[in-house]
């Protein structure tokens, strides 16, 4: 096989609105293994057009192309991107040298897309084998035209092309650049490597060894200056398949652009991830904020907690409910073996009042704690530490004037003052304070709510003059009786509510178990409102990624096109601008993170709540941004991958 490139009769024609071009008419052109072609016209006759179809960067409409000895028009995009990248070797007139770019990371551009991975050593090589070993850490704006274009050659010869297509290498160079451009090609083609030139100039054209004149797409002569050189015979070729997957050096040199983009942008791209940042904020404060308290809540919950049961009148929608008396205080007494200890309780919202200070307050009624199970306990009632002691079954069998303050009702009518001792009234009567409790995890959490606790027998008798009880709280033996404590609870109530099928019972009977999940589906509730804001955030940050991509699309379009020239695939650009949508979220998403963290430690001081932070919240985040990035890169990302490479080189 001694011809590189077979073309037999190709034509091409390009149609614009109402205009049609035949830019190639009838083609044919056989290029040997060896040869230094030049391929001359004025502008529109054909040249570039037939150098791309060379290059596999645009299809004929009809005729026959063999490379390296197979026919390729049954080729797909995916082969023929792999044939770019690994056996031909473009240079452009305008160089297309990645702007921040070093001169040796310019170079090794092309081998990231034949899945082999990053050589250093040879793209070194290919820069001293064109006189540039002192440049490689140089970027483009620190060399000279000249340089620049040897620079676009040595990325050329890095991947061992079997041709370098030149696209006007010359075009942009002043004479002394240009001679260096043209030796650096001669020499490459002394060494047997195949070259292809396009080029106005005349005096370019002399010193190549077959020289190609075309005109209105066709070729009007054909020259070679020294028939009887013989061809080289390059050894057989296999042609590449298509890759299938990406290689890590790929991925890494994705996220490394993507940095670099976004780096180079500072401004706009914290504007843009502004939104994402504001968002995942308010979600992550929100979630560490409600796992900190369920965690500090089921924390401070006791085995006794855990053991006990509610029962209240249940609330039916446009029907009267039942009244909880002393009746099914007695039923549940009587029929519920498992119910170790029934407690009535009264809960009311009353003023309470201290000198001229007066304050609304919780009215709730317990039967009291012995002195001796306050020893035991440390003096603590509810998990709540208490000052001075609570009141005892005694005092409420005696009905008592006496009442115990939660902090937050004791700051508000006593301030700096010692409460314990003092007098309250409540409805006209005076009590005495023999305790203060601490405020309890879900009061602490909305910044606390005002209690007051008296004993039942002297609220029903002397306070409240009814025999109406709020609600009944039930002990039962050991957490795992709970369960079926309450079903008996259930069923002794039945015996005097007598219920028929397929209607409520009258009553709710609740269990500690039963308290948490309602108070999560409250903390649900509330969070709507937030995540609704928060979503909104992210729908405007996504709406800003997408934006700030299209923008990236436009202005790297040329890029886009040197990339798919030296070999990627669009599935390649397609992941490019992707991983970038992506990591703009990801940082978002991170700093999210830290916000969202600083804002719970914030609200710290306030509900001395400690905000905790889970592995699952941190993935939710990421997962979160990365989904945000996908959805609205994809758009942009997919037009940077259908772009026309021509056309996207062509690009002004």
């Amino acid at each position: 096989m001694s011809n590189i490139i077979e073309i037999k009769n190709i034509s091409k024609i390009y149609v614009t609105g109402a205009f049609t071009v035949e830019a190639l008419k009838n083609v044919s052109i056989n290029i040997s293994a060896g040869e230094f072609v030049s391929l001359v016209g004025p502008s529109g006759s054909g040249k570039s057009t037939l150098l791309h179809v060379m290059g596999f960067l645009d299809r004929p409409d009809s005729g026959e192309y063999l490379f390296a000895g197979e026919a390729t028009s049954g080729f797909g995009d995916g082969r023929l991107a792999a044939i770019r990248s690994r056996l031909v070797g473009f240079v452009f007139q305008s160089f297309h040298l990645l702007k921040r770019t070093t001169a040796k990371d310019n170079v090794l551009l092309p081998m990231l897309y034949t899945g082999l991975g990053r050589d250093e050593k040879k793209a070194l090589d290919c820069l001293s084998l064109l006189g540039l070993s002192d440049r490689s850490h140089h970027k483009s704006n620190e060399m000279s035209g000249g340089q620049c274009q040897r620079v676009a050659i040595a990325r050329a010869l890095v991947n061992d092309p079997l041709i370098i297509l030149a696209d006007e290498p010359t075009g942009n160079l002043d004479s002394q650049s240009r001679q260096e451009v043209m030796q650096a090609l001669k020499a490459l083609n002394d060494r047997g490597l195949t070259i292809v030139i396009v080029t106005h100039d005349e005096e370019i054209s002399a010193q190549t060894n077959r020289v190609v004149r075309m005109k209105d797409g066709e070729i009007v002569s054909d020259i070679k200056k020294d028939p009887e050189k013989k061809a080289v015979q390059p050894a057989a070729v296999e042609l590449p398949e298509a890759r299938m997957r990406f290689s890590p050096s790929e991925i890494f040199e994705q996220f490394t652009m993507a940095i670099k983009a976004i780096w180079s942008h500072k401004t706009r791209s914290a504007l843009t991830i502004l939104g994402i940042f504001i968002g995942v904020g308010a979600i992550i404060s929100l979630m560490t904020i409600s796992e900190g308290f369920m965690k500090s809540l089921l924390s401070g919950a006791s085995e006794e907690d855990a053991r006990k049961l509610w029962v209240a009148p249940r609330h039916s929608f446009l029907k009267k409910r039942k009244k909880l008396t002393q009746v099914e205080v007695e039923a549940i007494r009587n029929w519920a073996p498992l119910a170790e200890k029934t407690t009535p309780l009264l809960h009311r919202n009353l003023p309470v009042s201290f000198g001229n200070r007066r304050e609304n307050s919780v009215i709730t009624t317990p039967e009291g704690m012995p002195l001796e199970k306050q020893k035991k306990n440390g003096g603590t009632f509810q998990n709540g530490k208490v000052t001075g002691r609570f009141f005892t079954p005694e005092e409420n069998m005696n009905r008592e004037r006496v009442a115990v303050i939660n902090e937050s009702l004791a700051k508000k009518l006593f301030e700096a003052e010692n409460p314990i001792n003092s007098e309250i009234r409540i409805k006209g009567i005076t009590f005495t304070v023999i305790g203060v409790t601490e405020d309890n995890k879900a009061e602490q959490l909305f910044g606390g709510n005002p209690t007051t606790y008296i004993p039942i027998e002297t609220a029903l008798k002397r306070v409240f003059g009814e025999t109406k009880i709020d609600y009944v709280e039930i002990m039962a033996p050991s957490v795992y009786d709970t369960s079926s404590a309450r079903e008996q609870v259930i069923l002794a109530l039945r015996k005097i509510h007598p219920v028929r099928e397929g209607e409520e019972d009258a009553f709710d009977v609740k269990t500690f178990e039963v308290q948490v999940k309602k108070f999560k589906e409250a903390m649900g509730n509330v969070s709507l409102v937030v995540y609704g804001i928060a979503v909104i955030s992210l729908l405007v940050g996504g709406i800003g990624i997408m934006n700030i991509m299209l923008v990236s699309v436009t202005e790297r379009t040329r890029e886009i096109g040197l990339r798919k020239a030296l070999g990627a695939r669009n599935s390649d650009i397609l992941g490019q601008f992707l991983i970038e949508a992506m990591v703009l979220c990801l940082i978002g998403g991170a700093l999210g993170i830290g916000l969202g963290v600083g804002l719970g430690w914030a609200a710290f001081f306030f509900i001395k709540v400690q905000p905790a932070l889970t592995l699952g919240t941190i993935s939710f985040a990421f997962g979160f941004s990365s989904l945000i990035g996908v959805a609205f890169g994809f758009w942009p990302a997919l037009r940077a991958a259908m772009l026309d490479p021509i056309e996207a080189l062509r690009y002004e």
